[in-house]
């Protein structure tokens, strides 16, 4: 009789019936799509991937009248025009050469706080929000920036027999109403193998010891209700913070501005704070703090974005209508 030769359940094939945890990660994160390595860079490559998609992707299918034109691309188009019209402005002092070198050297100075001032303005709306963000997941849980890979398989159109796969980096919460909870718990389920993983942490921060039957019944309304209230309120603090962006780019202390020497860069701005904080001599009450004005607005505006939203993720359900069994295994209306 021949004799069976067992094989233990650890050294099974890795094709075949048998298919490992690692393999199976690896083909959901080549074919499917999937949260974005997130990391202090990762910003920066998206903004890189729809800016260059702006341009050669998606302003001609647009224009063309792709039926593959997406929201999202229609979204990304928006930093567009704030690059054109910037250059535009900054382009106004080109005939610079063609003054005298009095007149060219003051055009020289109004182009320096144009440029200053183009630059903090964009820079401001993003801190104020990127700020506002990162202590409302610290508080929360909720990382309202966080970007998937999506991958968009495209309709056929004449002149291509099949429809192509695009990259897409949306973010999880970019719809208050329709958030991407599929791609949570796709996450969960392939790196933590439990679907409600994200909601069970929420649920946490929610002060709920027990495990809940169904997370997702409690988080769900407290995830949509702090990314509607973060996005209003981002949308005064972005740009009183940009307005304030400005008027700091508008010091004089920028005037004395190298573009060749970084280094100036620090110096000239540590300047223009101080003169913005300053009081304008010779000026009604309105205009005599409007610096302090706008700095101590900024703060208060990014802080209230933060903090309103962050408390209303922490109040509980107080009445009979809203409080939630958190035995059920679901909750009808």
């Amino acid at each position: 009789m021949q004799q069976v030769k067992l094989t233990s359940v650890d050294n099974l094939p890795p094709t075949g019936y048998y298919v490992s945890n690692e393999q199976k990660k690896e083909k959901f994160y080549k074919n499917e799509s999937h949260i974005h390595k997130q990391g202090p860079l990762a910003g920066i490559k998206v903004s890189a991937h729809r800016l260059t998609n702006d341009i050669f992707t998606y302003f001609p299918k647009g224009f063309s009248g792709s039926k593959n034109s997406d929201f999202y691309e229609y979204l990304s188009l928006g930093m567009v025009p704030y690059l054109v019209g910037s250059a535009m402005l900054i382009a106004t002092n080109l005939p610079n050469k063609l003054y005298n070198a009095s007149d060219a050297m003051e055009a020289g100075k109004c182009a320096k706080r144009f440029g200053a001032g183009v630059v903090l303005y964009g820079l401001g709306k993003l801190a104020s929000q990127k700020l506002s963000r990162t202590l409302i997941h610290k508080t929360t849980g909720i990382p309202l920036d966080l970007y998937f890979l999506n991958r968009v398989n495209e309709l056929p159109e004449p002149g291509r027999e099949k429809g192509l796969v695009r990259v897409q980096y949306p973010k999880i919460f970019d719809s208050v109403n329709f958030y991407r909870r599929d791609i949570l718990a796709k996450d969960g389920e392939i790196n933590h193998g439990n679907l409600y993983y994200f909601n069970d942490q929420l649920a946490k921060k929610l002060g709920y010891d027990k495990k809940l039957n169904d997370p997702e019944q409690t988080t769900g309304d407290k995830i949509r209700a702090t990314k509607a209230r973060a996005t209003a309120l981002e949308s005064i603090s972005k740009y009183v913070t940009a307005a304030c962006g400005v008027a700091l780019g508008n010091q004089a202390a920028f005037e004395d501005l190298k573009i060749a020497h970084p280094t100036t860069y620090i110096s000239c701005f540590k300047k223009a704070c101080k003169q913005l904080w300053q009081p304008k001599k010779g000026k009604n009450i309105l205009t005599k703090y409007y610096g302090r004005t706008l700095a101590i607005a900024s703060l208060a505006t990014t802080l209230l974005a933060w903090i309103i939203p962050s408390l209303t993720f922490k109040r509980k359900p107080d009445t009979i209508k809203t409080k939630i069994d958190d035995k059920k295994e679901f909750e009808v209306a």
